[in-house]
């Protein structure tokens, strides 16, 4: 069987897809005399004179013969399409479409991963590839052997975004031919230029394309611009989620790492508030530097000033970790906030016996906490 040829109509007449119609039709007459069943006993006489007929119908006609050599160049047997009322592909909406592509995609699910073409414009296109992205980035890497598997889908679905291979030239050509037979030149024109557009290497396809456009007589009375399918937009929306996700990690790392004091302005900040006097066996904070501490003047009624400790935390002599440790304080313990460092790092606090001292903004919670005994320096309600 030639090539571009799917069904077989050169071959039952024996001649080449260039032969011309007077060979046709030679060959025709000879076949269906041959074939003929009154001349003809043989058990397959009947239906190889039916399928000559067929085959000579479709190539006596210049307009259904080039039809059939364009639809065989994207087509093959198995799925060769009716040629008399062939559907027009829509878009997902179900409404004609001058700017349709075929989207292949790849989804892991807990069956294993399931691949998709589906006909869309860009804008539904760009819909379903951030949901497919999501749900793989989300689910697929927990279903067996998911790992391997999401990667290799998260891949292709990356390599696939471009509308410039065979199904998509099967789509451009198939609805060219569509709106043609619907009598409508200005989409089979637009179809047929947009394929023609896809530089076919294949000099056949090209040279078919190019007699498709000149049938048509299509002449636009203005320019018309050819749908352009933004495969950039697309590939940017795969990663929007990924990318997202990213930035909210680092986000909440470096927020994390803020509020444990790892970034605290390069070093000299935190060195201002550790100045020490020596008292017995405690390194304390000098007068200078208690000097420096913002003092918010509470009293024992003052419930604004009001804090409790978040955790077991260690409450310093000073606003430094190199201070001596005052004592330990325990989860939700009740003290009264009576200063803080410019940079609020660090806060100074009455405890329940009035001893004075501090502790990282991370540790303190607003509010009371435990019950304030009675006789506290903290609160007097």
């Amino acid at each position: 069987m030639p090539k571009y040829d799917s069904l077989g109509y050169y071959a039952i007449l024996e001649v080449h897809p260039e032969a011309d119609i007077s060979q046709i039709k030679r060959q025709y007459y000879q076949k269906a005399k041959y074939w003929h069943p009154d001349h003809n006993t043989r058990p397959e006489a009947q239906d190889m004179f039916q399928t000559t007929s067929i085959a000579y119908g479709v190539m006596q006609n210049p307009r259904t013969r080039l039809i059939y050599d364009l639809l065989s160049c994207v087509y093959e047997s198995r799925d060769f399409p009716p040629m008399g009322s062939l559907k027009i592909y829509k878009n997902q909406s179900n409404k004609d479409d001058k700017a349709l592509r075929v989207l292949k995609q790849r989804l892991c699910t807990n069956k294993g991963v399931r691949e998709s073409k589906d006909v869309c414009n860009i804008r539904e296109a760009g819909n379903m590839v951030l949901s497919t992205a999501i749900s793989n980035w989300l689910k697929g890497w927990w279903q067996k052997d998911g790992f391997n598997r999401t990667l290799s889908a998260i891949r292709f679905n990356m390599e696939n975004i471009y509308a410039d291979d065979a199904d998509n030239l099967k789509l451009l050509i198939h609805n060219a031919v569509a709106y043609e037979q619907e009598n409508n030149k200005e989409m089979a024109w637009i179809y047929a230029k947009q394929a023609e557009l896809m530089e076919v290497a294949d000099e056949h396809t090209a040279e078919y394309l190019r007699r498709f456009i000149e049938m048509l007589d299509f002449h636009p009375e203005k320019k018309v611009v050819l749908p352009y399918w933004n495969a950039a937009e697309l590939k940017r929306k795969q990663q929007l989620f990924p990318l997202t996700a990213l930035l909210i990690a680092v986000l909440i790392g470096v927020a994390v790492l803020a509020r444990n004091g790892v970034f605290s302005g390069g070093g000299a900040q935190d060195n201002s508030y550790y100045e020490v006097r020596k008292i017995g066996d405690n390194l304390v904070p000098s007068d200078m530097i208690e000097a420096r501490i913002m003092k918010n003047d509470s009293t024992p009624q003052d419930k604004d000033a009001i804090a409790h400790l978040a955790a077991d935390s260690v409450i310093y002599y000073g606003p430094d970790t190199r201070y001596s440790p005052l004592r330990k304080g325990v989860k939700g313990q009740t003290v009264r906030i009576t200063g803080y460092t410019v940079d609020k790092k660090w806060y100074q606090i009455i405890l329940d016996d009035g001893i004075i001292g501090y502790i990282r903004n991370k540790d303190l919670r607003e509010g009371f906490g435990n019950p304030v005994p009675e006789g506290s320096s903290v609160y007097k309600g």
